[in-house]
């Protein structure tokens, strides 16, 4: 049988199964930490304990093999030779007897009765002449025999996360060590952060009016000599503790901001931009309104995989301004939006806004995995950009600055919905507006006074209709501005984030499916009560449309809403 010289260090069932992080790790994690005298992050301690496991198992074999014979199961041992057990630290002992094995599975073997070395001399068995396979007749380590060792930074990769997890629990129970992210130190050698050091960073940084990093905070804060990397490790372990200070990292090192300085609607996503209705796939539209659902971009109606950082400078990406977004002062970021960041450096970090207009400046927030910016509230107002307004973003040469763009022409006056509470109802009427810029006629609504508004929308909860309820009581009340009883498919979708947040696509889906409404071309439906309980349940029957009675309603295709723009037609 071939012998593969390998020392159990180099295997897997060492680190996956038999390792477990012990006292002397612990102290010599300790001494390297007060020879390297700086923070260190937790794969780094990982590495260094893999490697100093490796070294040590290296020296005990140079020490111990020539104490005596390596076992194997199956070499032969006679009385008085010494051996060494690799398998159990490298002990060693001596053959004092020998007696046949007992074990009928197997072909005859021998079983030597070995006295460990030590104070308490126990006697232990093992298996001789044991020819079968066995993981020990499979690794002979030899002292000599050090080509094939693996570096500790392989071992690391391979075994990493298993050791990891559990040097970081030992670390975290063990009063010596602090920690700050992934980084580790000794407590010790951390200097004091007293609520002196702190009232400074805090004035410094409300002086400022925007995030500092450590770097510049530790310009005014000055603590007790020693490295700026320990001071920058003592500085930010104390402000993280500290509930003043938030944490925003506009860059790889970590930046400051004061939690009061937060605004609230960035702490928790807005109410007006929850949404009790997105998309999930699979639903059924009409080809045209999968073709609005495109158009009108709605970040809940994105699905899969959020696009890639990468957008270059100059990138733009446009958005129609609903009611919801308005009245929050934020900007859409659907999978396009998102696509204009070349850096992400938090949940949520600060921005800067330039007015393309007047060049005017004004901070605001970018919180990418709420799919939204804040930070637009008065120059909407400032604008008198109009629910239904069509805004611009573009990055700029700096990655944490993005200029908006709302084009303004000449004044005019149009007709144009106006949104009105009576008797605690959602109305409409037309009303003559001045308009300034550009917008989708189709989308544009007034919102009439939003405090009425927001009393229908307090009351869109648990306890609220259905969308479908909640579409018939708007359709009759939109068809009415129309003579022939029409409401355009974008108009529905604006006045339902009225009152309630929904993207466009399961508004479009109930249209689709429900018989009570049919298309009657350039994206105009109309409603038929005595249909409103039959439903179409294929795609044949959502195109075919026949249970209308009109003679004017379109037959279109029908095609299921997936993600990544691609669509199955039928």
């Amino acid at each position: 049988m071939a012998i593969q010289r390998t020392r159990r260090t180099q295997t897997a069932d060492y680190w996956l199964k038999e390792f477990a992080v012990k006292k002397d790790d612990i102290e010599q994690i300790y001494e390297w930490l007060l020879e390297q005298n700086q923070p260190r992050s937790i794969d780094e301690l990982t590495i260094q304990l893999i490697s100093s496991r490796c070294q040590k198992e290296e020296e005990t074999l140079l020490k111990r093999t020539d104490q005596g014979s390596i076992y194997q199961p199956q070499e032969r041992f006679e009385i008085g030779q010494r051996v060494v057990f690799p398998a159990i630290d490298y002990s060693a002992g001596q053959v004092i007897g020998v007696r046949d094995g007992e074990n009928v599975r197997y072909a005859p073997f021998s079983v030597i009765q070995v006295q460990m070395d030590g104070s308490d001399g126990v006697i232990r068995e093992f298996a001789m002449g044991f020819d079968q396979d066995h993981v020990l007749n499979r690794h002979a380590i030899l002292a000599e025999d050090a080509g094939d060792r693996v570096p500790a930074e392989r071992l690391h990769e391979e075994y990493g996360p298993h050791v990891r997890d559990q040097l970081v629990e030992a670390l975290a129970q063990n009063d010596d060590f602090v920690q700050f992210g992934q980084q580790w130190f000794l407590r010790g050698l951390v200097p004091e952060v007293t609520p002196f050091h702190l009232n400074i960073a805090e004035a410094m940084i409300d002086e400022r009016g925007h995030p500092l990093t450590v770097s510049e905070l530790l310009k005014e804060v000055g603590l007790a000599d020693s490295k700026e990397s320990i001071q920058a490790y003592a500085l930010n372990s104390a402000l993280r503790r500290d509930g003043r200070f938030e944490e925003t990292n506009l860059s790889g090192e970590p930046t400051w901001y004061l939690s009061a300085l937060i605004p609230e609607a960035v702490r928790t996503k807005p109410i007006h931009l929850v949404p009790m209705h997105k998309a999930h796939g699979g639903e059924w539209l009409n080809r045209e309104l999968h073709d609005f659902a495109r158009e009108i971009r709605d970040e809940e109606d994105d699905l899969g995989l959020e696009a890639p950082l990468g957008g270059a400078p100059g990138h733009s990406v446009e958005y129609i301004l609903t009611y919801p977004h308005r009245r929050e002062g934020t900007i859409p970021l659907n999978n396009r939006g998102l696509f204009m960041l070349r850096e992400r450096p938090a949940d949520r970090f600060l921005v800067t806004f330039i007015d393309e207009q007047n060049h005017q400046q004004f901070r605001g927030w970018m919180l990418p995995g709420e799919r939204y910016a804040w930070g637009l509230g008065e120059w909407y107002q400032q604008h008198e950009i109009p629910i239904g307004g069509v805004v611009k973003i573009q990055s700029d040469d700096d990655p944490f600055a993005f200029h908006v763009i709302f084009e303004k022409g000449r004044r005019r006056t149009e007709w144009i919905r106006e949104a009105k509470v009576i008797n605690d109802r959602l109305t409409f009427s037309m009303q003559r507006k001045a308009l300034v810029g550009q917008c989708d006629k189709y989308v544009l609504l007034d919102e009439g006074q939003s405090s009425a508004l927001e009393s229908l929308w307090s009351g869109a909860g648990t306890s609220a209709p259905g969308l479908f309820e909640h579409i018939t009581q708007l359709f009759p009340e939109l068809a009415k501005l129309s003579g022939q009883g029409l409401v355009h498919a974008k108009t529905l979708y604006s006045a339902v984030n009225l009152t309630r947040r929904s993207s466009a696509v399961p508004i479009f889906a109930e249209l689709t499916r429900h018989a009570c409404f049919d298309p009657v071309g350039d994206g105009n439906w109309v409603y038929d009560d005595s249909l409103r309980d039959v439903l179409y349940t294929t795609a044949d029957q959502m195109r075919q449309r026949a249970r209308s009675r009109r003679q004017d309603v379109i037959v279109d295709h029908v095609q299921e809403y997936v993600a990544n723009d691609e669509v199955q037609s039928q």
